[in-house]
């Protein structure tokens, strides 16, 4: 996820002596370098796209390859941004992985990666924190986080120039949202390491699909959207790798937790599944006498779990009851044999494998 500030990360050039940085964009089958218009010079010049070099880097020691520019979509030298169309379709997956990010709040972690001037030919990235915002000018100001501009009484201006027109990111529930670019530093000594920069709002005219990362409700809304897709993904997965464990499992849930989101829960049942089965693989490699006890036991139990366990059901407290039952039985017998140090829960594991190839079985009573 964080790697997404480098990989979006470009180095534009105009001329001999206007250099900086840019970050990549794709809007469904169009991509674009969002950059500071003063890094294509003075506003009182024409900027001529044939003139404007991009550049790009797989990683920081990588060569660089060059991106061709089709036009100049717009420039703001007041506002400091310009949006250039691109030739480019090698990373659109990659470049959909992050969403605009809009109405952001002071004191949030951020992330940018950019070209210094001082080593053009690796991009570095940097930690900050927004210090203020100006909703109504689209522009805020961040603050870097444990670096400086001041490098050896060198000034700040000359340590930060060739940075400007990074993407600045913010990463909120588990996803990256590009909220803007760097414009500039604080005067030339770059004071208390301030930076301004300008929000991606002024380009809703050609993206709108934004969140709005100060409003609550929204992110309620957006994270339940993420978790439900996410959900699904997993589940698709799983599906695809063990279909009769996974339809096993879901018929089972739909009996225990018939009001609840069941796609949820099975999406949970097997997230806890995989991750307690590598813990049982280390436990296969690492001390294999107490794992071939430990399935010497759940062997023994098999039958007891499918005559005396497994059943119609009724309804789903029944079949609660019926599997918190086995798991304490199975969890008094493993306490017995198997030492207590490991953290995970060889029971829980158990009965979910039982439910998933139907050793544990309910059926609701029609």
């Amino acid at each position: 996820m964080y790697n997404i500030i480098e990989k979006t990360c470009v180095r534009i050039q105009y001329g001999e002596d206007n250099i900086g940085s840019g970050v990549l964009i794709a809007d469904n089958e169009t991509f674009y370098v969002l950059t500071a218009a003063h890094c294509l010079g003075d506003e009182d010049v024409e900027i001529e796209k044939e003139n404007i070099v991009i550049k790009k880097q797989f990683d920081y020691a990588s060569e660089f390859n060059n991106i061709s520019v089709k036009d100049i979509v717009d420039i703001d030298f007041d506002k400091d941004y310009c949006l250039i169309e691109i030739d480019f379709d090698d990373e659109e997956k990659l470049l959909n992985s992050y969403k605009f990010g809009k109405g952001f709040i002071k004191d949030l972690g951020v992330k940018f990666c950019g070209y210094q001037n001082i080593n053009l030919n690796q991009y570095r990235p940097f930690d900050a924190k927004i210090v203020t915002v100006s909703d109504i000018h689209h522009k805020f100001k961040i603050k870097l986080i444990e670096n400086t501009f001041d490098q050896a009484g060198e000034i700040g201006y000359n340590i930060a120039k060739g940075l400007s027109g990074s993407g600045v990111f913010i990463f909120q529930h588990n996803t990256p949202f590009l909220i803007g670019i760097l414009n500039s530093v604080l005067e030339d000594q770059a004071w208390n390491d301030d930076i301004e920069c300008c929000s991606i709002a002024h380009l809703e005219k050609y993206f709108t699909e934004y969140v709005n990362l100060s409003d609550i409700e929204q992110l309620k809304k957006w994270e339940e959207n993420i978790e439900k897709e996410r959900t699904k993904q997993e589940i698709e997965s799983f599906k695809e790798l063990r279909s009769e464990f996974f339809d096993n499992l879901y018929r089972k849930n739909t009996i225990l937790y018939p009001d609840k989101d069941v796609d949820r829960i099975t999406s949970e049942n097997i997230k806890q599944f995989i991750s307690i089965e590598e813990n049982i693989k280390t436990l296969e490699n690492s001390f294999p006498e107490i794992f071939i006890d430990f399935k010497r036991l759940v062997k023994k139990q098999i039958s007891t779990v499918t005559n005396d366990y497994s059943r119609t059901v009724s309804n789903s407290n029944e079949a609660k009851n019926q599997k918190l039952e086995l798991q304490k039985f199975l969890e008094d017998k493993i306490e017995k044999q198997i030492p207590k140090f490991y953290s995970f829960d060889l029971s829980e594991y158990q009965v979910l494998q039982w439910l998933g190839i139907c050793t544990l079985n309910f059926i609701e009573n029609d």
